[in-house]
């Protein structure tokens, strides 16, 4: 019988021969201010506690984000050796949805995958060159000098940071008004095919609605976006530990109420937003962005069959070893949602709802002690947080995920962009066409008017010139 000792060994060595090709990061931002307000006039949430700015990423989701960027500096920076220890923009692509909070995420995240100390630095002889045109006040220069070689305090690093939108040929929906009635429309319908979620806020409302009703002063009707808005103050509100002394001096039971919450949101993404047998919303949400990735990833493993090294060109980030998305926990329910439908025949029960900070992640390997590497060679793990959540053959992985994502043309159908071009092409061409006639018939007016005008002057010459005639005889 092998022993332990030796079977780990066996192990190790498989382990040891297995190198990281390509990552993608999709994290959700960290902790922020609720999303809405219950009374708008004193910045009140549903809780009843005041925040100055709704959405927006908080002092714990900085932190949050900086803990998970040291993280993975730790996994694949110091243990892995995959990224170089100094931010290189040749081998990371980090995208952001416009919002302050995921932007922002994203930069802490960054300050944590190279904190300080990893920043730029200047020779003494360049100290003189690193200044700008503006003339600097003496605490200014003072500030510079203690700065010693670093290029920014304490050695900080920075990074670009792209936001995701239409015009790159991306998609995140929530990012797109024009797509949003298609979101609300397909809640409704999802909405009224669930029972669970029917019954969770059936349930909310028979329970609280009498002791939060006393609390509020006055009666609300306690349907699925008023759960929605107090669930997310209220988990907002716990994280930040905030005292909620309103709510406190009730008898509700807030462990039991944040266990309802997170249940609640739950089935807000798996079912509300996502609920149909087609996953119309995730297949819209994942396409573009999945696309994208995939495309990355083959540009990697393409390089590594080829033994091909990939050398930084200008302006060139088309093969990064990284591709990092700072985005929601929408965007990570719909990816999640998306694969579900893909490999596990549409089980609800593999979705996990990602909770502030969550990081769904796609690792790519291959045994490099195969000298002569093929696609299918290749493997790729995704996990969520801590717990693997899919693992697959790369050639299988893409097969199978590109059979189901929608070309351009189904997402134009969707969301009616096509229809709403050529409204708006049509409209052009009226608008165009009536301005020329317009201008035309003003310049055959103008015309006429001068013929007429000329016409008059000599007629009138004429009966003067006959006047004149008349007097000599």
């Amino acid at each position: 019988m092998i022993s332990f000792k030796i079977l780990f060994l066996l192990i190790a060595t498989s382990l040891s021969a297995d190198k990281l090709v390509f990552l993608m990061t999709h994290f959700r931002h960290g902790a922020r201010a609720p999303q809405k307000y219950y009374d708008e006039v004193n910045h009140l949430d549903y809780v009843l506690e005041s925040w100055k700015n709704p959405g927006e990423l908080t002092p714990i989701g900085q932190r949050m984000h900086y803990a998970l960027g040291l993280h993975n500096r730790e996994k694949y920076i110091e243990q892995l050796k995959f990224l170089s220890n100094q931010f290189d923009p040749h081998e990371i692509l980090i995208y952001s949805t416009r919002l302050n909070r995921t932007l922002l995420s994203a930069a802490c995240h960054l300050q944590g995958l190279y904190p300080p100390g990893t920043g730029g630095k200047i020779t003494e002889a360049q100290k003189d060159n690193a200044v700008p045109q503006v003339k600097l006040s003496d605490d200014v220069k003072k500030i510079l000098n203690e700065l010693n070689l670093n290029s920014l305090p304490n050695g900080m690093s920075v990074a670009p940071i792209r936001m995701i939108n239409d015009n790159d040929k991306k998609m995140i929906i929530y990012d797109i008004p024009d797509c949003l009635w298609k979101r609300d429309e397909m809640r409704e319908i999802n909405y009224k095919n669930s029972k669970e979620l029917q019954n969770i806020v059936q349930s909310f409302s028979d329970k609280y609605s009498s002791t939060l009703n006393q609390m509020y002063g006055k009666e609300n009707t306690y349907d699925i976006d008023f759960v929605d808005n107090f669930c997310d103050a209220f988990i907002s509100a716990k994280t930040e530990l905030l005292k909620m002394e309103k709510l406190s001096g009730t008898n509700i039971n807030q462990t039991e109420l944040l266990n309802t919450c997170f249940e609640f949101m739950k089935l807000n993404f798996r079912d509300w937003i996502s609920g149909d047998e087609e996953r119309t919303l995730p297949t819209l949400e994942v396409s573009k962005l999945m696309r994208e990735f995939i495309h990355y990833m083959r540009q990697r493993i393409n390089a590594d069959i080829n033994k091909e090294n990939i050398t930084a060109k200008l302006e060139d980030f088309s093969r990064p070893k990284m591709l990092m998305i700072s985005a929601h926990d929408s965007t990570i329910s719909m990816w999640e949602m998306f694969l579900i439908k893909v490999f596990f025949d549409n089980d609800k029960n593999k979705y996990t709802y990602p909770q502030f900070a969550s990081q769904l992640t796609f690792e790519v390997f291959v045994n490099d002690s195969i000298q002569e590497k093929k696609l299918s060679d290749y493997k790729i793990n995704c996990t969520l947080n801590n717990d693997l959540f899919l693992s697959k053959n790369v050639e299988e992985f893409i097969n199978e995920v590109e059979k189901n994502l929608y070309d351009d043309d189904k997402i134009d159908e969707i969301c009616k962009f096509k229809s709403k071009t050529d409204v708006y092409f049509i409209l052009t061409i009226v608008f165009s066409v009536t301005t020329g006639l317009f201008l035309i018939l003003t310049i055959i007016f103008i015309i006429k008017a001068f013929r007429k005008r000329d016409s008059d002057s000599i007629i009138k010459e004429g009966r003067l010139l006959n006047n004149s005639d008349s007097s000599f005889q």
